[in-house]
């Protein structure tokens, strides 16, 4: 009942999930659960604002740093979404002279198995297969700078205008975006060839997605990426990137280039305009892509949560090396 006090008893099983390092004292919970004879179990979709600080603010870099130190040293179990997250965390624990506690990988889910069409109208000009769709808040690492500099390349030399095709960025604004927006609204073509749609519901994402020619994620890095997976599940041809856990979430489904490649970009997006049978082999590898549902990666999630516990490791306890 909300307003109610959680107080571990024996036996507990206690799961921190990835956002609560924003606002929750593992030491304390610790040290609860521990006095409790529970267990304290953590999960983490990625560690990427000790990897890439730049991208985040000061203070938030410093309580994420915080918190995953404190919770190497006295988790009983991490949850990890990639095997990439995973080897990510060893690498960190590694580089603290810390043993990482009892690891569990669980994938995550998608919300967007294949379904009947979607109602409703595209809206902004969009025709259906005419329009090439990037799915992410925006933000530095997502990295819409790379399409605009390879979309400015494809309006130069026609192939935009020949194709009639159009970009569709889809998400909201996040944090240290102003040279993003900045470099997206002074975009010769934003507004034209080049759309960006920040509130859209998900009946609007859905239809935007099956009439979509095709979709595209050039993220800097990833521990897991779902849109990608949200894209190949409803068989669309996808250019995702290189960066992260994304190659291992596309695997063979779909084309993965370096998220640094201008060039390779340019490219693979021209070829796929101007040559749709170019990209029908990779629609067909869509169509074979089965995504997990929510329910299994939630119940895998509880599974993992509630595992027994190997036995060397103790409760609760601050691990040194």
């Amino acid at each position: 009942m909300a307003g109610n006090k959680y107080e571990p008893a024996p036996g507990d099983h206690l799961l921190l999930m990835n956002n609560d390092w924003s606002h929750t004292d593992i030491g304390v919970i610790s040290r609860a659960c521990r006095s409790a004879g529970a267990r304290l179990i953590v999960l983490l979709n990625d560690i990427i604002p000790i990897q890439f600080p730049d991208w985040y603010k000061r203070h938030d870099v410093t309580r994420f740093t915080d918190y995953v130190a404190l919770a190497i040293r006295l988790a009983d179990r991490f949850i990890l979404t990639s095997k990439r997250v995973t080897a990510d965390m060893e690498e960190h624990a590694a580089g603290l002279g810390l043993h990482l506690p009892d690891l569990k990988l669980v994938p995550l889910g998608c919300d967007s198995a294949r379904r009947s069409k979607a109602d409703g109208r595209l809206s902004d000009g969009l025709e259906t297969g005419r329009y090439i769709l990037f799915v992410s808040t925006i933000e530095p690492r997502k990295n819409h700078s790379l399409l605009m500099d390879v979309w400015r390349r494809l309006v130069q030399d026609g192939t935009v205008a020949h194709s009639g095709m159009k970009l569709v960025f889809v998400g909201r604004s996040g944090w240290m975006v102003d040279g993003v927006l900045e470099k997206l609204h002074s975009h010769p073509d934003y507004g034209q060839s080049l759309i960006h749609l920040d509130n859209v519901d998900d009946g609007t994402l859905s239809l935007l997605y099956q009439d979509s020619a095709f979709c595209v994620y050039p993220s800097l890095y990833e521990g897991y990426g779902l849109p990608p997976v949200e894209a190949l599940a409803y068989g669309k041809a996808l250019i995702a990137s290189t960066g992260g856990a994304i190659p291992e979430v596309v695997g063979p489904f779909g084309l993965c280039l370096d998220p640094l490649d201008v060039e390779g970009w340019e490219k693979a997006m021209r070829e796929w305009i101007a040559s749709p049978e170019v990209r029908t082999c990779y629609e067909a590898k869509a169509g074979e892509f089965v995504a997990r549902s929510w329910e299994l990666a939630g119940r895998e999630t509880l599974e993992a949560t509630l595992a027994p516990f190997p036995d060397e490791v103790a409760p609760a306890r601050e691990r040194a090396p």
